[in-house]
This record gives structure tokens, C-alpha cells and sequence, in this order.
């Protein structure tokens, strides 16, 4: 969020507050794309900058002022005045209870994963998973598909982020994945 040049327009503007900190935001923005530009983390699977929204993971939930729920920082856009707070305690008990969801059918094999040390959803779950899970449930199992030589799948290790569908469908252009059964 720089300051626009002499001469030129700038354009439409709000002011937000996130954390604490004022700035501005392009009128439309996501308060995602907001936190990215000022440096602010927001834990986040579904979201990438270059796909279509889907706010499906649910992981960047934030606490806005004034609103009645954690709102999807990825699909909420700024508005003027905003308050948003990443690291409140409505924010992290969100982001924490989103985290044990997603991995009540994912196993816990990290030390001997092959992606250790290069995984985001390890990376993520360390910083935001609970130590114990109060899921207790059998994990689903998943059959991996043969899609050729040069896709391999892990179906057990998917948890529905869509961003591989949104891949193919969005910047590819084909149908070749999609997703069932979520939910």
C-alpha cells in the first residue's frame, strides 16, 4: 500500500486497520490481499492469488469488528473503517479448531512423510494444530487413481482445498479433476 505519485489518480481507496495497523486498501480488495501487501500472516490452503476464490478451507478466518462470526479473509472485502484483528482469540480458536478439522482424516505420519520439511499443511498444523485431537473417529481411506506417468496421487493426505481442481479448471483449461464427497 504505497503512496500514488504526483499527478496521477489514485485510485478508490479505503482505509482499514489490521492488527493495530492503519493502511489502505485498494476498494474491492480482499482483507487477504490487504494483510499480504502490509506483511501480515494469515494461515490460508485454498487461497492463491492467481485462482478464482473459493473460501473453502476456512482457514483464514479473522475477527472483524462488529461482526456477529469469524469472517473468510480471503473472500471478506475491505471496507472503509474496518477493524481486523488476525491474532485475537475468536481469530487463533478459529484457525485452531479449522486446523484439527481438516486433519481428522489425515494421517499422522509426518516425521516419515516424503513432502517433511516441505509440506504447508505440516507447516500450518504446526503452528496452529492442537497436540491431541478430540476426533477419535476411524480415518477415511482413500484409493490413490493411476493418472499416468506424470501425476501421482495421495488422496489421504487431500483435505479439499480445491486449489489442483481450481488449477486445471482455471489456468489449464481442462476438466480433468474435480471434487466429491466433501462434507
Amino acid at each position: 500500500m504505497s503512496a500514488v505519485p504526483t499527478g496521477q489518480q489514485a485510485p478508490d481507496l479505503v482505509n482499514i486497520e489490521i492488527d493495530g495497523k492503519p493502511m489502505q486498501a485498494p476498494k474491492g480488495a480482499m482483507i487477504i490481499q490487504a494483510a499480504d501487501k502490509a506483511g501480515i500472516q494469515i494461515p490460508r490452503f485454498c487461497y492463491h492469488e492467481k485462482l478464482a476464490i473459493a473460501a473453502n478451507c476456512r482457514m483464514c478466518l479473522v475477527d472483524v469488528e462488529k461482526a456477529p462470526k469469524p469472517m473468510p479473509a480471503c473472500a471478506t472485502p475491505v471496507m472503509e473503517g474496518m477493524k481486523v484483528y488476525t491474532r485475537s482469540k475468536r481469530a487463533l480458536d478459529s484457525q485452531r479448531n479449522v486446523m484439527e478439522f481438516l486433519l481428522v482424516n489425515h494421517p499422522l505420519d509426518c516425521p516419515i512423510c516424503d513432502q517433511g520439511g516441505e509440506c504447508e499443511l505440516q507447516d500450518v498444523a504446526m503452528g496452529y494444530g492442537r497436540s491431541v485431537s478430540r476426533f477419535s473417529e476411524r480415518k477415511r481411506v482413500v484409493p490413490d487413481e493411476n493418472l499416468g506417468p506424470l501425476v501421482a496421487t495421495d488422496m489421504t493426505r487431500c483435505i479439499h482445498c480445491t486449489r489442483c481442481v481450481r488449477f486445471m479448471d482455471d489456468i489449464a483449461g481442462t476438466t480433468e479433476l474435480g471434487g466429491m464427497f466433501r462434507g
